[in-house]
């Protein structure tokens, strides 16, 4: 997982999981995407990863709405991580709600770059996909 094109995707939704990757692999047929059915699954696998000296993925696509752990539980346990597997680490909310709270409340954790509503459009992607990924290391 530390391929500087590594994505994850976190939501419960199975043909949003399909339909976001298929968009990210059209953007850039590079990106390797893994994804997740809720924030404790991403949570242990990213675990694993980084027992073995590697980083967290470059970006994570992140939902708040998922049982077992939700986004906002999956970030609260995510920040605990060392600095320097998360240095390189971006998160997008991507969620449904358009709540001030939940707006305000992303705003507390430096991880998220930004908040994305459902449906996210292509340019948007490709945007964020462009500028995480140029900047590779």
């Amino acid at each position: 997982m530390n391929k500087t094109n590594a994505v994850f995707i976190i939501d419960d939704d199975p043909i949003y999981q399909f339909s976001f990757g298929a968009i990210l692999k059209l953007i850039n047929p590079e990106v390797q995407t893994s994804i997740f059915s809720n924030g404790e699954e991403a949570l242990d696998h990213c675990k694993s990863v980084v027992n073995t000296g590697k980083s967290c993925p470059k970006l994570i696509f992140l939902d708040l709405n998922m049982p077992v752990m939700d986004g906002w539980n999956f970030l609260d346990e995510l920040v605990l991580f060392n600095k320097d597997v998360l240095n390189k680490t971006k998160v997008y909310i991507v969620s449904s709600s358009v709540h001030e709270e939940d707006t305000e409340r992303a705003k507390n954790y430096p991880l998220i770059q930004g908040y994305l509503v459902k449906p996210v459009k292509r340019d948007v992607l490709q945007s964020i996909l462009n500028e995480a990924l140029s900047k590779a290391s």
